[in-house]
């Protein structure tokens, strides 16, 4: 437990990092963020807020914020507010907390989101994923878990309908299953950042999508997959029809692809084989350079820990 004197400040600290400590007291972890002048980076692993019902992060010097608890409900009962005019990356993986609060995150690049939820809180973690990133229009590289990106589907009326455009956005990494709710997410973050250049998807669990449905209207325009779309990862993939069906999307509409990278999954046995039937896709970036690569096994947890 940490214990903190009533009067502090650290006035040369420019690194705090807890690992598994119980944080009680809210007034007083708010006045160490704010009386720590040049503390830049912040890093909360595994800790407990006990009776807490605000983790208040206000500082003026903060450029680094990481928020992880992978062992227990501890943000579910917390509200966080993260008040940081300077900085400029911001990583969150946990249960989704009771709210997220962000203001005045004028100079914010990074920005991680990794919720631990079940699919019962979609709507919640839209909403919440939504609310976050809206007030982070200046960001240039937005990486998101797949619950996440499952969760704006839920958000997508909302979303088309928002004024909110990243414009500042050039990298943008997510965790998908190439179903429709997925797809359909991806397409309304493609949509919203008309400047992306890198584009990273990591294939996960596959649901299917309705037969009937299709993964873009060629009428509605996506103006990074016309002037600015360079790099195209795709990590995960199986040779499944709707992850082929994606690979074909990209090499038609990337008018200005660069390059076009698959990693195909330790298990994709016919990766070769996959391999000859995507260079035979039609391209329409003349330049593009598609590259096929296979992985080695790596545990579940490796990914887990690498979205963050």
């Amino acid at each position: 437990m940490l214990k903190l004197p009533n009067h502090l400040g650290f006035c040369q600290l420019k690194l705090l990092h807890l690992l598994e400590v119980e944080l009680s007291n809210e007034h007083l972890m708010s006045c160490l963020f704010s009386t720590c002048p040049l503390l830049e980076k912040l890093i909360l692993g595994d800790c407990t807020f006990g009776t807490m019902t605000v983790l208040d992060i206000a500082s003026t010097s903060l450029v680094y914020v990481y928020l992880v608890n992978y062992r227990g409900l501890s943000y579910s009962n917390c509200n966080v507010k993260i008040s940081c005019p300077n900085l400029k990356v911001l990583k969150y993986g946990a249960l989704m907390a009771n709210d997220i609060i962000i203001e005045n995150l004028f100079s914010i690049e990074v920005v991680h989101v990794y919720f631990f939820d079940v699919d019962d809180t979609l709507k919640e973690i839209g909403m919440l994923t939504y609310n976050m990133i809206k007030n982070v229009p200046s960001t240039s590289a937005l990486k998101l878990c797949m619950v996440s990106v499952r969760g704006v589907y839920q958000m997508a009326h909302e979303i088309s309908s928002s004024p909110v455009m990243f414009y500042k956005l050039k990298s943008l990494k997510l965790t998908v299953g190439t179903n429709e709710a997925c797809m359909q997410a991806m397409i309304l973050l493609l949509k919203h950042s008309p400047n992306l250049e890198i584009l990273n998807l990591f294939s996960d669990e596959n649901f299917g999508w309705d037969e009937n449905w299709k993964l873009h209207d060629p009428s509605e325009s996506i103006v990074c997959l016309e002037s600015h779309l360079k790099l195209i990862q795709l990590t995960g993939f199986k040779y499944e029809e709707n992850e082929m069906e994606l690979l074909r999307f990209f090499l038609k509409n990337a008018r200005v692809l660069e390059k076009l990278i698959v990693v195909w999954a330790d298990f994709a046995c016919i990766s070769k084989k996959a391999s000859e039937v995507v260079l035979k896709y039609p391209k329409t970036s003349s330049h593009a350079v598609v590259t096929f690569l296979d992985v080695n096994p790596k545990p579940k947890i490796f990914y887990r820990h690498n979205i963050i």
